[in-house]
């Protein structure tokens, strides 16, 4: 009797494809239920080529995406700037004065820097008699996005975002713990030391580390960090980046460093201003295209790219390159060049801090309008992270259906989590998703793995879908 009911079901099932789509919904509500019940999660899944509604709960509920807001930005600036745009640093001269005009390119290396004051020095410049004057003016303080916790500053990815960008503004350390417990840490530099770091860190065991004490960071003048609590021993270094808090500040030591190695005889001063438009260009440096520069963006989810890319459309749209002016000009292209819902939308910044509030129907909405843009699907396909494959997926989905065949824009923060883009598949249905993740009270690597679960039960569910046009051979 049981089996005639089960078989009764299949039947049910296989000729009504809406009895079998009922069961999605219990399988997600399930994968939820055991891993997050209490988090606030926002889903959206379609057919990339119909429209269809695969899947959907809390669409409409504004959360914070975390650096899903890079999507924004990345599809703002090549509407606006062309795929081709590029930053350029130069190096001018009128009368007895030079002046470095710092444009915010978010690539620039101290090498490139460096290259470019050689160029005094090939130009037969063997004596400044005049002052370097430094143009900053492009970007407008504030120079943290207001959503940024204080408890991130001085960390990398909290670097401030100035005019002056030299190696992303942060640099590298190694973390050495004591032998004993209750003993200093040691520090040290992994390439250039223009940081001065205070180390009052302790060597802790990992139960008082994890209930009793953080590393932390006290910034203060002149480029100096106090790194201050604890570490718990470990055998090998931790490695660390921590934010350049004073950009301009280490571009006046690079420029005396680099004068005096080369023998240019400077007795002026090194000052901010702004750069004459009749200044003469005696070098420049250009960096890479808009489509590289959003590239690493979207796949190292870089948010110092993402600053400067926003203060840039800012610049370029109001002359001003302000974050507020930036959110503006985001907010103002993208509605001019798609149909996003801008009620839906709450932007502060273009990196992704929690001010940011965007539900996840908006998100595919944008998703969707790049995908069906013959110019756009190409560069932003190649931008995002691929599952298995690179950037911020690398390590994901792997061995998995969905390896190779996923390309989206990761998002994390404190307490939330997030995954939107494309489920590619030539030999099946192609998706458009986002889902976001919001009160997560376990380590985000359990939202991480349940947005893997969740991917994966929707395709598995589709590939398993009854295909009535097949049922008779």
């Amino acid at each position: 009797m049981r089996r005639s009911i089960f078989v009764g079901f299949f039947v049910s099932c296989f000729f009504n494809q809406v009895a079998c789509a009922d069961l999605l919904p219990i399988k997600i509500d399930a994968l939820i239920k055991k891993q997050l019940p209490h988090a606030t999660i926002g889903i959206v899944v379609k057919d990339a080529k119909t429209g269809e509604v695969i899947y959907r709960q809390n669409s409409d509920k504004l959360l914070s995406p975390a650096s899903n807001v890079k999507l924004f930005t990345a599809a703002a600036a090549l509407y606006h700037l062309e795929p081709n745009h590029h930053f350029l640093t130069t190096l001018s001269q009128k009368n007895q004065n030079f002046y470095i005009t710092f444009s915010g390119s978010p690539s620039l290396t101290i090498d490139n820097f460096t290259d470019l004051l050689l160029n005094l020095k090939k130009n037969n410049i063997k004596k400044i008699n005049g002052d370097i004057i430094l143009d900053t003016s492009r970007f407008k303080a504030p120079y943290y996005a207001g959503g940024e916790s204080y408890d991130d500053l001085g960390w990398y990815y909290s670097a401030p975002d100035t005019a002056v960008i030299l190696n992303e503004n942060a640099e590298a350390y190694e973390i050495i713990s004591a032998k004993k417990l209750g003993q200093p840490v040691t520090i040290k530099p992994k390439s250039e030391k223009n940081l001065t770091v205070i180390n009052q860190v302790i060597t802790v065991n990992k139960e008082q580390e994890k209930n009793h004490c953080n590393l932390s960071i006290d910034i203060q003048s002149n480029n100096t960090l106090r790194l201050y609590g604890c570490m718990a021993q470990q055998n090998e270094p931790k490695m660390i980046q921590l934010a350049i808090p004073d950009p301009l500040f280490m571009a006046k030591k690079i420029i005396q460093k680099t004068l005096k190695q080369n023998n240019v005889i400077f007795k002026g001063r090194i000052i901010s201003g702004t750069t004459p438009p009749d200044a003469k260009i005696i070098a420049s440096y250009q960096s890479k295209d808009l489509t590289a520069l959003i590239a690493h963006m979207l796949k190292e989810s870089d948010n110092l790219y993402a600053n400067s890319l926003t203060r840039e459309l800012a610049f370029s749209l109001t002359k001003e390159g302000s974050f507020k002016q930036g959110a503006f000009a985001i907010k103002k292209i993208l509605g001019e060049h798609t149909n996003l819902d801008m009620t839906q939308i709450e932007l502060t910044d273009g990196m992704g801090t929690r001010y940011n509030l965007i539900t996840p129907e908006q998100i595919v909405v944008l998703l969707t309008n790049l995908y069906n843009d013959k110019n756009m699907r190409p560069i932003i396909m190649e931008a995002l992270p691929q599952a298995g494959v690179s950037g911020t997926l690398v390590d994901r989905m792997k061995k998995t259906t969905l390896e190779k065949k996923v390309f989206a824009k990761t998002g994390s923060m404190h307490d939330i989590s997030s995954l939107s883009g494309y489920i590619i598949d030539p030999q099946a249905r192609s998706l458009i998703f986002s889902i976001v993740i919001n009160g997560v009270n376990k380590p985000l690597s359990t939202a991480k793995s349940l947005e893997d679960q969740i991917l994966l039960t929707i395709v598995e569910h589709i590939s398993a879908e009854p295909k009535i046009e097949n049922a008779y051979g």
